[in-house]
């Protein structure tokens, strides 16, 4: 479950650090990812920036457990 767990942690590092661009300046050379339209739930534009720290937290979690 541990490498799960790190495997999974590593996976969303990576999907946060590469949105990093849209929420901070100077830091468009970390951008590797395509583009692609937010999900939208009920009015919150959901980006891969949250969809990456959800994945690290879970990541985080399964590491925690095992």
């Amino acid at each position: 479950m541990a490498v799960v767990g790190l495997l999974m942690f590593i996976i969303g590092l990576a999907i946060f650090v590469d949105d990093l661009h849209d929420f901070v300046p100077g830091t468009e050379w970390l951008h590797w990812l395509p583009e692609f339209q937010p999900i939208i739930i009920l009015g919150f534009h959901l980006e891969h920036l949250y969809i990456g720290a959800g994945i690290l937290l879970i990541g985080l979690i399964a590491m925690a457990r095992s």
